[in-house]
């Protein structure tokens, strides 16, 4: 016969204790298996928030296109690259005015 201490009441019983049925018995058990099943599940969680968080380069990447061209409607991060495009695609259209002062 295996005898056990609980480690919440610190009640050592056996496994199966015709005497005290209503004791507590092993409650540190099944807290740990439900600590495990509970890890498992917020591992699974963070996985998959982890997954979708890849998707957000992307939209990030769009939201850093903030300057777009007006003849060819391309987008640029910034207004150097903007200018440098501007001037080696569209060389004969007028400079747009938020490119007046940047130097490229």
């Amino acid at each position: 016969m295996l005898i056990f201490t609980c480690t919440v009441c610190f009640f050592s019983a056996s496994l199966i204790d015709p005497l005290y049925p209503s004791l507590c018995v092993f409650p540190s058990m099944a807290r740990g298996h439900q600590k495990i099943q509970s890890q498992q599940k917020n591992a699974k969680k963070q996985a998959e928030m982890k997954k979708s968080k890849g998707h957000d380069q992307k939209t990030a990447a769009k939201a850093a296109l903030v300057f777009t061209c007006s003849v060819c409607k391309s987008q640029m991060p910034d207004p150097k690259t903007f200018k440098q495009h501007f001037e080696s695609k569209h060389p004969k259209s007028p400079l747009p005015p938020e490119l007046e002062g940047v130097e490229a």
